[in-house]
Formats: C-alpha cells, structure tokens, sequence
C-alpha cells in the first residue's frame, strides 16, 4: 500500500514534559502497540502517564462539549508541556471501585447481563416478552387514558392503554434487600422540630430543611415530636412530594424518610462519605428482600427457565460454573449470541475472576478486581484506535493469571487500540512492545 500522509501520525509525541517531577522529559511513544512504562518509585512514570497524557486527552475531550454541560464537569488545566501530538481519545482503567449505584452489578457493568437477558428472552419457557422482561431496573407498569386524535377534519376521543413488562422486584425495587428504620435514630422526640429535633446528617435546622420542615404545613414546628398526632408524625416521616408555598415560593416537602432514601440509599454504601455511613450503619437495618430472595427481579421474570434454570440461578452461579452450563445450550437460532457470550465469561475466567457470579454487587469488588472487571468490559467495545491506560493490572495476580492478563492486554492492542501500562512486574515488561 502507497504511503499516505496520516501515516506520520502513528505516534504520540510528548516534548518537554515538566508535570509534578518531570524534568522535561521527551518520548515518542508507538501507536496501536503496547507499551510498558517502568521505572523506580517517584521516576515520573504516572505523572508521564496519567498526569500528562490521559489528562490533556481528558481535557481536550471535554472541550468538545457545550459551556453548558462543562458546567458540570471538573476544570482541568493544560498539564506542564511544550507538545503533545498525536493523542487519541483516553480511558483510565484504574482501580478506583466502580459506581456507586446500589442497582450495579458484575453483570451489568460489563453488560453480559444484558446478554444474557437477551438469551432468556429467546429461549426461556415460558415466555414472558423482550429482554426488558429480565431487567430489575425496569418496572412493570400500566396504564389507560383518553386520548385525542386529529383525523381530517373530524376530532376523535379514544381510549387507549399501555403496559410495560418489567423486571423489578417491586417490594425492593430491584435493590435486592428491603429496609428498617430506626426511627430514634431520625429524631429526638423530646424536642420540637424549631428546637433541631431532627438527628439526620444534613438536616440543619440553621439552613433550608428549617424552612420545609419548620413551615407547619403539616404539623406544628414548635411542639414536641412526642405530642405529634399520628396523622401529623405520618407527614413528618412519610408524606409523599407534594408543593408548598413559603414567602411566595413553591418549594417540595417530603417526608423524612422518602427523602432519605433518595438522599443516602440511592448510593452503594461504599460510595459513601463516611459520617453518612456511619449514620446509615446506626439508623438503618437492611435485610434480604422477602418477595425476591435477593434476586432483584419479580415472580414473572424468575419463572422463565432454559433447563430448568432461571436467570435468577444463572446470575447467581459462579461465572466459572456459569461459563460450563452455557455452553450445553445447542440452539442454533441464538449461536452468535451465544458465541459472545461464551468469550466474555471465558475473559472472566481467564483474567482470574471465574469465582465472581453476575449477581455480584459491583461496589464490593476491591481495587485489582474492579480493574479487571472494566477490563472485560473494554474487551467487548467496538471502539477502536482507542487509548487505554493501566495502573499496575498485575496486583495481586497469582504468576499464571499474569500471564493471562497479557493475553487480554494483547488482545485490546490486536483491536486497533494503544495500549499504555505502568508495572513493575517482569513478565509484563517482557510481553511488551515497547519499554520506558
């Protein structure tokens, strides 16, 4: 094939770099291979990589948005370098835990949920709909109204009805696990709500929630708790949203614990700031969901079997074992999809993760796991010519899931990708295609 001009850009050029310690420090570092950065504690290697590289990516990225949705993204400034050329776009896959949704899962994080919803919604018996059918993130829903329709000249009143066949528990809204709260823990009943009766995290009385709770909507504000009608401690704890009028404003009341569920429990408990965890540990009691089982999803959707197996079992399975019973399934209508499916849980197993099941809650995994876990996740893109940095893949790996990791690393270069990894590990800087 001829040369062609955009062959010159077949390197990322760094001159003159000076982040943290950095001592203008110049490397030209091949595209679409893969590159190990090594070097003694506090040589530069993350401030080379992570600091400089993915972090002028980043910014340029978001550069591209609106200056309204910027807004809402943190400012970064243009890291200490004369030039950077030839930069694609970046994807840190660090060992940061992932997400802080209580809904997220191994499987969902790296969408072999998804297919395996996709898996029962083709073979399971009975058959009960899509894939949405399978999802705890989606409700079953239904409804009916009249409806106006313009046909010609004539207007029309029809009634029309709709319904959504979802997944979700509807008792744990596809948490998996049902809540108590211990309401001595929300308030000290001696006081009134004027005198900051009110115990919750947040709930200032010297601020807004003085306001909302202290406007006597719906009870008197200086009266003791304890002297509450139980209509009154209802509204206080329980009220559905609902608008109220304070100095001219309308503004939302909700009772306590509504809005402490969307608060604080729409978070993985991990995710959050410690002095809410602490109060979440002291003031609420979490139990497995008794409709569910902890399953997350409804009668309907566990009731679909493919062998006798419901989703809810193979979600549950260890990925190893899940990995085995897929491939006893001989349907040729489904073969592609049961292809892909097959390699993604053999990368689990491969990269030393065939003890996880799908079910597992992805806020529990540690460091080395979530890292790997987004690894998989990164193996079924279909991005190409995509730059992807890696902090140390190789902690805590027994030396044969090492040696696995490479093929992984390896197997994300042969897509077309760039691949930039700080390690110390040997056997890591040998596989390599280039060493800094």
């Amino acid at each position: 094939m001829p040369w062609h001009p955009a062959d010159r850009h077949d390197v990322i050029r760094v001159t003159g770099a000076r982040e943290n310690n950095l001592k203008n420090v110049s490397v030209e570092i091949p595209k679409r291979r893969l590159t190990v950065f090594t070097g003694v504690s506090g040589s530069g290697k993350s401030s080379l990589v992570f600091d400089t590289i993915a972090a002028e990516s980043q910014r340029l990225i978001n550069e591209t948005y609106s200056t309204f949705v910027q807004g809402f993204m943190p400012t970064l400034a243009r890291p200490e370098v004369d030039l950077l050329d030839g930069l694609t776009t970046a994807i840190l896959v660090d060992q940061e835990r992932i997400g802080a949704n209580p809904r997220s899962t191994v499987g969902t994080v790296t969408d072999t949920y998804t297919l395996l919803r996709i898996l029962f919604s083709r073979l399971g018996e009975p058959h009960i709909g899509t894939s949405q059918a399978f999802s705890f993130n989606i409700a079953t829903i239904s409804g009916a109204g009249a409806t106006t329709v313009q046909k010609g000249s004539r207007t029309i009143k029809e009634r029309q009805e709709f319904s959504i066949t979802g997944g979700m528990c509807a008792r744990c809204e596809g948490i998996g696990s049902v809540s108590d709260f211990d309401l001595t823990a929300l308030y000290d009943d001696a006081k009134s709500i004027k005198d900051g009766a009110i115990t919750v995290p947040g709930f200032s009385m010297d601020g807004w929630y003085n306001r909302i709770y202290g406007s006597g909507e719906f009870f008197p504000a200086d009266r003791p708790i304890r002297d509450f009608t139980p209509r009154q401690l209802d509204a206080l704890l329980y009220k559905d949203p609902v608008k109220i009028k304070m100095d001219g404003i309308n503004v939302n009341y909700e009772g306590l614990i509504p809005r402490i569920r969307k608060s604080f429990l729409s978070k993985d408990r991990e995710a959050m700031q410690p002095h809410i965890r602490a109060f979440v540990d002291r003031a609420i009691t979490f139990t497995t969901c008794p409709e569910c089982h902890g399953t997350r999803l409804n009668e309907l959707a566990r009731s679909s079997k493919i062998g006798g197996i419901s989703i809810a079992d193979a979600a549950s399975m260890q990925i190893s074992d899940l990995t085995t019973w897929v491939r006893t399934i001989d349907e040729p209508s489904v073969e592609p999809l049961l292809t892909e499916l097959s390699e993604t849980l053999d990368a689990f197993v491969e990269i030393g993760l065939g003890y996880l099941s799908l079910s597992r809650p992805s806020g529990t995994l540690s460091g080395g796991e979530a890292q790997r876990t987004k690894m998989i996740r990164h193996l079924g893109s279909a991005l190409t010519d995509v730059t992807y940095v890696f902090d140390e893949p190789t902690i805590g790996l027994h030396p044969h899931d090492i040696a696995r990791m490479n093929d992984l690393l390896r197997s994300l270069r042969d897509k077309g990708n760039t691949i930039l990894v700080v390690e110390h590990k040997p056997e890591v800087i040998l596989t390599a295609d280039h060493v800094i």
